[in-house]
């Protein structure tokens, strides 16, 4: 394999000219830049990742997209962040995160997680790389997503075998396809298991802790509960919060269960039974897929769905009252 020596003298330059034009190729004169490129295509020079980009044509930089409501520090996008971070790292790629669904960059490829409806047309209309997606709702892209109504239905069914028939639900209030998935989920768990189901039951939340303690106490207001399903661990912290105001001890007078098992099911005692999501899995996953469309564009799609994983702790017990 040539080096920067052999680049520069079969270009007739010096070795700086070639570093230049590999680093800085805006600082040299184009004449001269077309030469020593043409030099590194023919003798295959790859002394760094830059002179390679430059004969490839390749950034290789991907962008992740995440929406500006996902807390970057947040358990979920970190265990995300950190599976496709070590399978580009694999293959000598960077990432940036981006919060707006602009494009004035350029990048080899875009994965792009918890797509909105609003979003969709965005894909099709502004996005001209290969784009993987965190979430089934579109059947014309690769993607790979956790099965919330596996999930969902799990959880809910286990409830039902400890004895619970009033079991409540606490929804995160966004306009995603894992919502609706987790509530069908948890619509068909009743119906299996011969429980109507009541949209008094239900309260709709942003995704906070706080949230989650306020609208607790509002179920309680107004509908008899032995367990609470609350879809996110975090709404659940609330939920434990606000059952210790109302006097109520978890998990013997409430059960209550969460949804991710990324960390923050073991911040409170009791800790929370959850359903665990293996988002670091996905990430890994979405970045081996997008590097296999950015090589071979035409190969077949991939649609995958990993299954989650019910961790039973210690905040749902045998329903006492139902």
């Amino acid at each position: 394999m040539a080096n920067m020596k052999e680049v520069a003298k079969a270009a007739g330059v010096s070795t700086i000219t070639v570093s230049r034009v590999i680093n800085t190729p805006e600082l040299v004169k184009e004449k001269t830049r077309d030469k020593v490129l043409k030099v590194i295509g023919e003798l295959h020079y790859q002394g760094n990742q830059a002179a390679k980009a430059l004969v490839t044509k390749k950034t290789r930089v991907i962008h992740i997209f995440i929406s500006q409501d996902i807390q970057l520090t947040n358990p979920f996008a970190m265990n995300f962040l950190a599976g496709v971070s070590d399978e580009l790292s694999k293959q000598h790629y960077s990432f940036l995160v981006r919060r707006e669904w602009d494009y004035p960059y350029k990048c080899d490829g875009i994965i792009a997680m918890s797509v909105t409806a609003d979003q969709e047309a965005l894909l099709d209309e502004k996005f001209d790389v290969p784009t993987v997606l965190f979430g089934h709702s579109l059947p014309t892209y690769d993607w790979v997503d956790v099965d919330n109504y596996q999930g969902a239905y799990e959880m809910v069914t286990y409830l039902i075998k400890l004895g619970h028939k009033d079991i409540g639900l606490i929804v995160i209030n966004e306009n995603r396809q894992f919502v609706s998935d987790r509530i069908n989920g948890y619509k068909q768990a009743l119906l299996d298991n011969g429980i109507s189901f009541s949209s008094d039951k239900i309260e709709f939340a942003e995704n906070k802790e706080d949230i989650g303690y306020l609208k607790t106490i509002e179920l309680f207001e107004r509908t008899h509960m032995t367990a609470l399903f609350c879809m996110s661990d975090e709404l659940a912290l609330g939920a434990i919060r606000a059952a210790r105001l109302l006097k109520k001890n978890v998990p013997h007078d409430l059960s209550i269960a969460g949804f991710d098992g990324l960390g923050y099911e073991l911040l409170t005692d009791p800790k929370i039974t959850t359903i665990h999501q293996p988002v670091y899995e996905v990430g890994k996953e979405l970045a081996t897929i997008l590097l296999q469309r950015i090589d071979s564009p035409d190969i077949a799609l991939t649609q995958k769905m990993l299954s989650p994983v019910l961790r039973v702790n210690n905040s749902v017990f045998q329903a006492i009252h139902s």
